[in-house]
C-alpha cells in the first residue's frame, strides 16, 4: 500500500462509534506503519481524548442532530446540515483523506456527503442490531455498508452490504489481572465486579450502585467507571474494595482481565469486547430500541444475563447469583464469546485497500 494513503475515521458523541473506528485504525496501521490517520469527532464528546491517545489526530465538527424532545428545532436542521457540510468540505480539502470510515454518529453524516461530493470513498459501518438514522443518511452514499448481524442487512442495499461481525481493539485483550489487583489495592481472595456505564456514563446505575455499595463490598472487589462528570459522593467514598473512577483509557484492558462478572448497557462496541473477552455479564440496555433490540439477541442467545426493569434490589440479586454461579458464568462466557465473528476490521481493512488498489 501507497505510504502516502490517508484515512479518515469520523464519529463521536458516544464512544459506542470510536472503538470499531479505531479497532480498524489499528489493523490498517498493522498492514502500513507509515499510513496516515485523522478523526473528526464532535466538540464536547469523550471520543477526543482516547482518540489522541492512539496518536491520531483529532478535529473537531459541530453537526445537527434529531433531537425529538425538541421538535421546535427541527425546522432549522437543513440550516444547521448545511453549515456542518460546509465546514465538512473545507476539512476534507486541507486534509485530503483517500478515504472515509463512519460507524453512526451524526457528526459523519456532514462528512459523508462532503466526502461523496468530493468523490471520496466512504464505508459506513453499522454496529447495533437495528440501524441507526445516522447510518441511514449515511448510506446512499457509501461505496460499502458492513454489518454486524446478518439480520441486520436487509435494511440496506443488497449490492454493498456484507455481513462481517464486529471487532476490538487488540490492546483490549491483553490486560493483566496482577496489574489491576495491585493498582486498586483489591482483595485477591475476593470475585471483582466491573461496573461500566459506557461512555457518557450510566446514572440509573450509578445510583443503584450508591444504594447497594456496602452489601456488596463483603463479598467483592467493585472496579466502577461512572462516567465524566457523573461521580456521586456515596461512590468516591465507598473505598478500599469499591473503587470508582469517572474513566479510565490505557487501563481498561486490566479492568477487563481483573472482572469475573461485568455490568453494562446494551452499547455493541463494549459488547463487543464482552464478546471478544468471554465475560460473563448483566446487561441493562438503555430503554431505547437499539439497546434494547441488542439485549434481546443477547438473552435469545443466553449471552448474557438482561435486566429489563432494574431497581438496586434486582441488580444485587443479580449479581450475587452470577458470582455465586460458576457453571452459569461458564455458560455466559463460552455463548457471548460465539455470538459474532471478531474479525471485522481485519475484513474491512481488506476490502478497503482493495477498493483502493490500482485496477490492472
Amino acid at each position: 500500500m501507497p505510504n502516502e494513503q490517508h484515512f479518515l475515521l469520523t464519529g463521536g458523541g458516544t464512544l459506542g462509534s470510536v472503538t470499531p473506528l479505531l479497532a480498524i485504525a489499528a489493523e490498517l496501521r498493522r498492514r502500513n506503519a507509515n499510513v496516515s490517520l485523522s478523526f473528526i469527532g464532535t466538540p464536547n464528546g469523550p471520543e477526543r481524548l482516547i482518540v489522541e491517545s492512539q496518536r491520531i489526530p483529532f478535529w473537531q465538527l459541530a453537526a445537527p442532530k434529531l433531537d425529538r424532545n425538541r421538535p421546535w428545532l427541527w425546522p432549522i436542521l437543513p440550516f444547521m446540515f448545511v453549515a456542518s457540510w460546509l465546514r465538512s468540505l473545507r476539512l476534507l480539502y486541507v486534509m485530503k483523506p483517500n478515504f472515509v470510515f463512519a460507524a453512526g454518529g451524526y457528526v459523519g453524516v456532514p462528512v459523508a456527503w462532503a466526502a461523496f461530493f468530493l468523490r471520496i470513498p466512504v464505508w459506513v459501518h453499522q454496529l447495533d442490531v437495528l440501524p441507526g438514522l445516522a447510518n441511514k443518511l449515511m448510506a446512499p452514499v457509501a461505496r460499502k455498508i458492513s454489518v454486524t448481524f446478518e439480520e441486520t442487512a436487509k435494511n440496506f442495499p443488497a449490492r454493498k452490504t456484507m455481513v462481517v461481525g464486529s471487532m476490538v481493539r487488540q490492546a483490549i485483550r491483553h490486560g493483566e489481572r496482577e496489574v489491576a489487583l495491585q493498582r486498586y489495592g483489591f482483595n485477591v481472595a475476593l470475585p471483582t465486579l466491573l461496573v461500566v456505564g459506557g461512555g457518557t456514563g450510566a446514572a440509573a446505575i450509578n445510583e443503584a450502585c450508591a444504594a447497594i455499595w456496602q452489601d456488596l463490598v463483603p463479598y467483592m472487589n467493585v472496579l466502577h467507571l461512572v462516567g465524566r462528570g457523573k461521580m456521586l459522593t456515596a461512590l468516591e467514598q465507598a473505598k478500599p474494595s469499591y473503587v470508582a473512577l469517572e474513566f479510565l483509557n490505557e487501563g481498561m484492558a486490566d479492568a477487563y482481565a481483573v472482572a469475573d462478572v461485568v455490568v453494562s448497557r446494551a452499547g455493541l462496541g463494549t459488547i463487543s469486547e464482552l464478546a471478544a473477552l468471554g465475560k460473563p455479564s448483566i446487561v441493562i440496555p438503555i430503554h431505547e430500541p437499539f439497546q434494547e433490540a441488542n439485549a434481546r439477541v443477547l438473552e435469545e442467545r443466553k449471552a448474557a444475563q438482561v435486566i429489563w426493569h432494574m431497581t438496586p434490589q434486582v441488580l444485587e440479586q443479580t449479581i450475587r447469583r452470577l458470582l455465586d454461579n460458576p457453571e452459569l458464568c461458564a455458560d455466559l462466557g463460552k455463548n457471548i464469546r460465539g455470538l459474532f465473528a471478531l474479525n471485522a476490521d481485519e475484513r474491512i481493512a481488506h476490502e478497503a485497500l482493495a477498493l483502493l488498489a490500482p485496477k490492472l
